[in-house]
Order: structure tokens, then sequence, then C-alpha cells
């Protein structure tokens, strides 16, 4: 627990095992709480003592011992305590009391033999409350501490999944640079330059959430290297309305689902275009993405990308926050991604 939430718990037991039932049975009864009779010099020492020897079960003697080995030591600090507490009272009440106000708690008659096995009683039940503060203490703590641990591994596990996936977006890249070099291409100075930039994203970009406009640049830029590895024109057709390309999104998150479309699709077509489709439906973000498979790849099984991306989303959002799935129709692949707007 927190430093406020043990005052809090502190002051919440005690009040109630000090006043609280007495006060509710007042109430219940019809009759005045009568709060000076609460602070009579015995009360006070009453209130002195508990507290102390509780706050030492806590703080001292479970804290240090509860987790040692042998257990031996525990049990001394606990047999510790009880003596201190049994010796403590005696001073405060059966020797200081009696100089201050003329009398002890107990019989003037009454032995230190008798006085010691009473208090091992009352004492511990001093030292079980404390216990079961600890306990309670412990408990929260160790949420606390699973908590914490199950975010450092979230956190460890998506920069690991963002790591794996920039060397991805690379090795395609190069492999499509590499041939316009080796055919001498006249584009190859402009494609580095893009894949530069490309690579500046994948690399830099550090925020937990980012623009769509920016996962679109990055995807045309993607779409121009492609295109000059083909003959032909690759036709694509992106719809994406102003008002969505402000919306921030997880770094990476339209990327693999374009660059499996471009991996495995046919955009030779210009019926059948690869068709990107972005827009806000209430508090969501709806993300689509539907290619023409192309005839070399009779059967989409999804790639490092894809399944990279769906770990990152079971990461970042809880069950029914988002929905991602992919679907082929004949030869129509479909993809899409529901998330909820940042």
């Amino acid at each position: 627990m927190t430093r406020s939430a043990i005052l809090l718990t502190y002051i919440s037991f005690f009040f109630f095992y000090f006043f609280g039932f007495s006060w509710l049975a007042s109430m219940n009864a019809g009759v005045a709480f009568q709060w000076r009779k609460q602070f009579e010099p015995f009360d006070i020492s009453f209130y002195i003592y508990t507290l102390l020897v509780v706050l030492l079960a806590h703080f001292v003697v479970f804290r240090t011992f509860y987790y040692t080995r042998p257990r031996w030591k525990l049990w001394a600090a606990l047999i510790a305590l009880l003596v201190f507490f049994i010796l403590f009272r005696y001073l405060l009440e059966e020797i200081i009391y009696p100089v201050l106000i003329g009398e002890g708690n107990y019989n003037p008659i009454t032995t230190f033999r008798f006085y010691v096995i009473d208090n091992v009683y009352y004492g511990s039940i001093k030292i079980f409350i404390g216990f079961v503060l600890f306990l309670f203490d412990e408990l929260f703590r160790n949420q606390r501490q699973k908590a914490d641990l199950l975010q450092q591994n979230k956190e460890a596990e998506m920069n690991f999944l963002l790591a794996q996936m920039n060397p991805h977006f690379l090795f395609n890249s190069l492999n499509n640079i590499y041939s316009l070099a080796y055919e001498q291409h006249p584009q190859t100075a402009a494609s580095v330059l893009k894949l530069s930039d490309m690579m500046r994203y994948v690399t830099y970009e550090k925020e937990k959430k980012v623009e769509l406009k920016k996962e679109l640049d990055y995807v045309r830029n993607l779409i121009d290297i492609q295109q000059l590895r083909h003959d032909h024109k690759l036709n694509v057709r992106i719809e994406a309305p102003e008002e969505v390309l402000s919306c921030k999104v997880m770094p990476l998150l339209l990327i693999p689902l374009v660059e499996n479309a471009l991996k495995h699709g046919d955009m030779a077509d210009p019926s059948a275009p690869l068709l990107i489709t972005l827009l806000i439906a209430g508090n969501k973000v709806e993300i689509k993405v539907c290619n023409k498979i192309s005839v070399k790849q009779p059967e989409i099984t999804g790639g490092v990308g894809l399944k990279n991306l769906k770990r990152r989303l079971e990461l970042s959002y809880r069950p029914g926050e988002y929905y991602f799935g992919t679907e082929q129709i004949e030869n129509i692949f479909y993809v899409k991604l529901i998330i909820p707007l940042d």
C-alpha cells in the first residue's frame, strides 16, 4: 500500500477499534456518546501501547523477519516484542501512573508473575492486529508489484515487436531497391531517399500514438517504391477524409496491412484496385484494406506483419475494445480493423 493508504487504513481501523463500536452502540441506544470519558488516563495509556505495539509488529518485526530464514529469528523478534509490551505497560501504568495520578491499573497486591501471564494474552492480541495489517499491506504491495511487472513485460514485448517489424520492412524495401539498381533504373536514387524517410519514421517514431497522416505518408512512399518495380500501373485508391487524418493510433498500425496487400496482391486490374479506407464511425476508427489476390498467391496465410500486428493489438487493448479480422471471398482478400478513438 502507499503511505497515504496505510495512514488511512490505520486511522479507519483504530477509530472503530478505540471508539467506533461504542459510539455505534450509543447511537443505537439513543444516548449521547461520552467523548470525554474516552480520554481518561488509562484509556490514553491503552491507545499509546496498542498503537506502539501494532506499529512495531507491522513495520519492524513482520516486515523485517517474516520472509527471513531460519524461522527462529521471527519467533525471537515476536517474543522480544511481547516482552517489550509487558515491560512498557508495566512501566507506564504501574510505576509512572501511581506517581502521577496516585493509582495503577492493577490491584497493588497483584504479583508480577500474574501480571506477566495476564499481559501475554493482551500483548498477543496487539501483535496479531499488527500481523493482520501487515498481511493487508503485503497483499496490496504484491498486487502492485505484479501489475508493475506485467506492465514492464508488456512494454518490453511491445518494444521487441516494434524492433522485429523494422528489419521486416527494411528487408522488403531493400529487395525492391536492389531490383531497381540491378536494372539501373533512373528512379533508384529517389527510391533510396523515400526509403530513408520510411526508416526514419519506423526507427525514431517513439510516441505511443501518432496521427494517421504519418502512417499514410509512409504508405504512399511504400507504394511509390513498389511502383518502380512494375511495368504496369499499380492501381491503389485511398479513401481518407480530412477529419480522420488527425486521429491518433499506435505507430505502425496501417503499414503491415498495406505491406501485406502489396506483397500478396495483384494491383494490375483497374477494376480491382488495392482499396484503403479510413473512416470514423462513432467513437471508433475503422480501417479497411482489400485487394485482389495474385494468381501466384492462391491463399493468404498472413506473414510476420499481420501476426505481429495482432499481438500488438492484444497488448494495447482489452478484449472487446477492438476488432481485427481477415476474410477471403473468392479472389479478394479483406482486412478490417476497428479501434477506439484516442
